[in-house]
């Protein structure tokens, strides 16, 4: 069987998604109208293309997604490039590395992988990838006195959050009010003492949600009223627990009603500037556009 291998462009969207639907790929279920956004620009992203198709004659038989995004790391652009959704039909799997190379030579630009499989794992550290999430710290609903959130000041409409935020948090707050997830900000003592936080609903697998937060302006002030926050949560969006990157926490306090789960497959990254802590948050990414289950 001859193949070949091209740009996949907007009007791709039909065959991928037939494709897709049918793979073994954990973000098989997504539907339709979520699978649209990862054919549009994004974020400041605008190559014109979206990945690479596997094609045997008319028929596309392969795909490896690419979401090309921008974002600011201290006070400089940087361009990202996330690879994502990539499946071969079986009988087609000797042909895969035709997807993989093309998208090892993206210039100027960070590749990240927020979700491999085993084997994507397995073949990105051999061409150089590095570790970026190892763990999450998963927050359980159990009650506690502080669960009563006596005293918290909690906003929740968008049109008074986004007046307390800084320049680098309401960019955030912008970049991110036309994708499905959740802003919340708890306030100080004063305006300029808060904590800005985006919360996503996602799941493990088709069935198990649950709550992910994916930013934390203020990480001491979120630990400090997270006993109220994962029951308010767990109980507003119906899922099971709070979790987020234990590294990105980045705090010694002993954390009651928690647990460390390890990525089976961490995500991954690859870059000649930039390091793992200057990647995190994991905002601007596919998970967070289309809210598939992370690994």
């Amino acid at each position: 069987m001859d193949t070949s291998v091209r740009r996949a462009v907007a009007e791709d969207l039909p065959k991928v998604y037939a494709l897709l639907r049918d793979s073994s790929l954990n973000s098989a279920w997504v539907p339709l109208d979520a699978r649209r956004r990862m054919f549009r620009p994004v974020w400041g992203g605008d190559e014109g293309y979206y990945g690479y198709v596997l094609e045997d004659g008319d028929d596309v038989v392969g795909f490896l997604g690419l979401l090309f995004t921008e974002r600011e790391i201290s006070g400089v652009k940087r361009k990202f490039c996330e690879i994502h959704s990539w499946y071969v039909k079986e009988e087609y799997r000797h042909d895969s590395m035709k997807l993989f190379l093309p998208a090892l030579s993206v210039r100027k630009a960070t590749l990240v992988n927020y979700t491999p499989t085993q084997t994507v794992y397995d073949i990105s550290k051999k061409f150089g990838f590095d570790d970026l999430e190892t763990k999450l710290r998963a927050f359980l609903p159990v009650p506690t006195f502080r669960s009563l959130g006596l005293g918290v000041r909690l906003e929740t409409k968008k049109h008074v959050i986004v007046q307390y935020l800084d320049e680098a948090d309401r960019k955030i707050f912008l970049d991110h009010t036309d994708v499905e997830c959740n802003h919340f900000l708890i306030r100080g003592r004063s305006d300029t003492d808060y904590s800005y936080i985006i919360l996503k609903k996602m799941r493990l697998g088709r069935f198990r949600p649950f709550g992910r937060v994916l930013y934390a302006s203020n990480k001491k002030m979120l630990v400090e009223n997270i006993d109220f926050l994962k029951l308010y949560w767990c109980f507003r969006f119906g899922v099971a627990l709070i979790a987020m990157d234990d590294d990105e926490l980045g705090t010694d306090w002993k954390l009651p009603f928690t647990k460390v789960i390890p990525r089976e497959f961490p995500s991954l990254y690859k870059s000649k500037e930039l390091e793992a802590a200057d990647i995190k948050p994991a905002l601007y990414t596919l998970p967070l556009l289309i809210g598939y289950r992370l690994h």
